[in-house]
């Protein structure tokens, strides 16, 4: 005769496998395995009937569009003797412009960031004066001024420091010489 309790776990299990109650006793409780009688049972109310709670809303997105409403406002402004409605974002932007023009750095600086992030080529139309400076009287400046400086040509790195015999703990190096030395300087000496 055949139990209904095992003809159930015959339909539920997919594996095909006859349960037995031996495999029963042979479950093994600890970590990550609870006891078979406190398992989260099919077919039975769930536990977490409410579900998982929701994320706290961003304020991003309320703020973009404040920002965003706030740069397309217009504004009354003086040109000249006339006055106009200009949006914010244009008179900030002209502000921007006016203050690179004078030589602030933080405006070139945030000018350079701007054009560069919307693909503006600042140099356009800048050819003729750029191939100007570069002419050859003054490609000649240059080179006498690189020729003055030889460090500005190739920076040579700093020589290195030797300590005096003395403070070496009895090793000498071999050549006294900063490329050959019997162990580096910078690790402990041997015990």
């Amino acid at each position: 005769m055949i139990d209904e309790r095992d003809a159930i776990e015959k339909i539920d299990d997919p594996s095909g496998k006859e349960a037995t109650p031996s495999s029963d006793s042979q479950y093994k409780v600890g970590p990550g395995r609870p006891p078979l009688e406190s398992q989260f049972k099919k077919g039975a109310p769930s536990p977490n009937p409410k579900g998982r709670p929701r994320k706290n809303a961003s304020i991003a997105p309320d703020l973009k569009k404040l920002l965003e409403d706030g740069l397309k406002k217009k504004v009354k402004a003086k040109n000249g003797d006339n006055h106009v409605l200009l949006s914010r974002a244009t008179l900030g932007i002209e502000q921007l412009l006016n203050q690179f023009a004078k030589g602030d750095r933080y405006a070139r600086r945030d000018l350079m960031d701007i054009a560069k992030e919307l693909g503006v080529d600042l140099l356009a139309g800048q050819k003729e004066k750029i191939e100007e400076a570069l002419a050859p009287s003054h490609q000649a400046i240059l080179d006498s001024f690189i020729s003055r400086h030889p460090q500005v040509r190739a920076a040579a790195p700093p020589p290195r420091v030797i300590a005096p015999p003395e403070l070496l703990d009895g090793i000498v190096p071999q050549v006294f010489s900063p490329e050959k030395v019997t162990r580096p300087l910078n690790r402990p000496p041997p015990k």
